[in-house]
């Protein structure tokens, strides 16, 4: 009984399953211009129209074709067991936004040389020369350019509704105070000390004087004088 069932279901799966495998259907893709990028479900086919995508399972998908300079284009389709769907699809271009003002302003393009300095427009920095500068609304304006190195170049200029005003910035290098160090040679003095021997003789001191023995005779004198003073003082 069991073999038999078995074998019922095995006849049943042989049955179905040409139905199983059947169950896609191709999308034909076409578009005007063509060339553009298909996408189904959100992912990249990898190709562009007019294509044809294989292999679809039945059932509810959405195709989005893209293109450079076009709005994106999406439409849902209905792929049916072994039928191809259809998407003919007509781009619409994208409009560039233009306005007024855009038309109406002006620009302005800067160069100095050197070349690479920073510009600034009424103290607001625009970039590096050579740099032009779009959508400028018309009136007067200070133009700054910078360089390190270099003095400080400005202008004013004006700028008209739909002209360019040209500007051309010459730098010019930057003056710095040089202090001018003179080192003035210190001289060493070198003292020379020079001696002479003297040739001149030294006088020879005279002898000291020897003292004299006093006289004896004078002695006598000076007794004899005392005597005779004393005899006239006794006669008196």
């Amino acid at each position: 009984m069991k073999k038999i069932f078995f074998i019922l279901c095995l006849f049943c799966v042989i049955l179905l399953l040409p139905v199983a495998v059947s169950a896609v259907g191709n999308i034909s893709v076409s578009s005007s211009p063509p060339g553009a990028l298909v996408y189904l479900d959100g992912t990249s086919t990898g190709t562009t129209t007019p294509a044809k995508i294989e292999s679809v399972t039945s059932g509810s998908h959405i195709v989005l074709l893209r293109q450079t300079g076009y709005q994106d284009y999406t439409q849902s389709v209905i792929v049916s067991d072994n039928a191809t769907s259809t998407v003919s699809a007509t781009l619409t271009a994208t409009l560039t936004t233009t306005t007024t003002e855009a038309i109406t302003n002006g620009s302005i393009y800067i160069e100095s040389n050197p070349s690479n300095a920073a510009v600034f427009l009424n103290t607001v920095y625009q970039g590096k020369t050579p740099v032009t500068l779009y959508n400028i609304t018309r009136g007067d304006y200070r133009v700054v350019v910078q360089k390190t190195g270099y003095q400080d170049w400005s202008n004013r200029i004006s700028v008209s509704l739909g002209t360019r005003t040209d500007v051309y910035a010459t730098l010019s290098p930057e003056v710095t105070d040089t202090t001018l160090v003179t080192t003035i040679p210190t001289a060493t003095i070198l003292k020379t000390t020079t001696t002479i021997k003297s040739t001149a003789k030294v006088p020879t001191p005279w002898p000291s004087a020897t003292p004299t023995p006093a006289s004896p005779v004078g002695i006598w004198v000076i007794l004899g004088a005392i005597g005779t003073g004393f005899i006239v003082l006794r006669k008196s």
